[in-house]
């Protein structure tokens, strides 16, 4: 990225943030094809609510980063002991840990410009690296998100020490 060339992202907050229990519908990505996602999210909406979830915010998770590829789970925060009524959902815990969010201004569809943005250029020049030990990082669609536009407040959470 070029000097000229502006970042799609206003410099990110710092934010501790205690662990998540995230349930939702999962699936595994090879070779950077994530042609998959929006079916996962249609899949979600679908299904419904789930009693007693915490918050309107809804997640994209991708995790397991160490592996062939990584995987990618869709949903929403739930307390660890909630009672998922969907057989084929899947979990994961996002880590209590330091975060840099980064805001996505833009459409959905160019969330994987913000992504790489973050790792290639303001990571580096951070002074800050990325918590690999987690295997993660994620996104968080606001209350104000709409899946049919495509627009709506969307934060990308990076783990960093």
């Amino acid at each position: 990225m070029t000097q000229t060339q502006q970042m799609p992202f206003q410099e990110p907050r710092l934010e501790e943030m205690t662990a998540k229990h995230i349930a939702g519908i999962e699936a595994h990505y090879k070779g950077g094809d994530m042609s998959g996602v929006p079916a996962q999210w249609e899949i979600l909406g679908a299904q419904g609510d789930v009693p007693g979830k915490a918050g309107s915010a809804h997640y994209g998770v991708c995790h397991s980063l160490k592996s062939e590829g990584m995987r990618y789970l869709c949903g929403v925060e739930v307390p660890d002991e909630a009672d998922i009524p969907f057989p084929d959902w899947a979990t994961v815990n996002l880590p209590a840990a330091r975060y840099a969010v980064f805001e996505h201004k833009g459409h959905v569809a160019e969330l994987r410009q913000t992504i790489h943005a973050i790792w290639e250029s303001w990571l580096p020049r951070s002074g800050l690296a990325f918590a690999d030990d987690a295997e993660l990082f994620f996104e968080k669609y606001g209350a104000d998100f709409d899946p049919l536009s495509g627009a709506g407040r969307i934060e990308i959470w990076i783990p960093i020490v």
